[in-house]
């Protein structure tokens, strides 16, 4: 098995269970487009994904009108669905156990880079990442691979054989398949254990703890 030095996570339903908060937004942005979706759980399928390409896909909507629900969804989520997430049982403790083993931590996430960074602060586990990268709010940088794309540019990471993506949904894997990463998932997320390995995962991770035994 290969030496992992670089650990690189995604953020929602791999380190935090942000369900409550997103899709509570998204039904919020989806209301104020005259779409009325009752049922949370219908929504999870919203983590993980540009929120405007999922609005795209799965309501048939205008781009303009995806925007316009980009921007109803950050009405709710910026002041109020931002708190409404917490750390997976376990997650702290194998942060800070891969940080003292000597592995660099990264994050790669498709939430803004500002938000991201305030989830961070918010769980207080911001200390165990090297780098953290994010999604623009406006510009090109966007998709899981183009936030892979610019996490290996601005960390001078050149040897990717030592890099590993861990996430929960395929959007994940493919992203890190992309860019010539290998991945792992974590089943305890948003996204479909049978999918990920499907879609090129190495392996799914059920306990924070198998994430540990894997890596070191």
């Amino acid at each position: 098995m290969k030496n992992y030095e670089i650990i690189i996570f995604d953020l929602d339903g791999t380190l935090s269970n942000s369900k409550e908060g997103i899709t509570k937004s998204v039904q919020y942005a989806l209301s104020k487009l005259g779409i009325i979706e009752e049922n949370l759980d219908s929504l999870e399928h919203f983590i993980g994904p540009p929120l405007k390409d999922e609005m795209i896909r799965t309501y048939k909507v205008s781009e303009e009108e995806a925007e316009k629900a980009v921007a109803y969804y950050r009405e709710r989520y910026v002041p109020k669905g931002i708190y409404e997430t917490e750390i997976y049982p376990g997650t702290e403790e194998m942060l800070s156990n891969l940080k003292s083993s000597g592995k660099r931590i990264a994050l790669a996430t498709s939430k803004p880079q500002q938000m991201a960074e305030e989830v961070l602060q918010y769980l207080k586990i911001e200390r165990y990442f090297d780098s953290v990268m994010g999604a623009e709010l406006t510009g090109p940088r966007q998709s899981k691979r183009a936030v892979l794309e610019a996490l290996l540019e601005e960390s001078k990471i050149k040897d990717k054989e030592k890099c590993i993506m861990i996430g929960d949904t395929c959007y994940d894997i493919d992203g890190a398949k992309a860019v010539g990463l290998d991945s792992a998932g974590v089943a305890y997320g948003f996204g479909n254990t049978i999918e990920m390995l499907e879609h090129g995962a190495l392996t799914v991770f059920k306990k924070t703890e198998d994430i540990i035994r894997f890596l070191k």
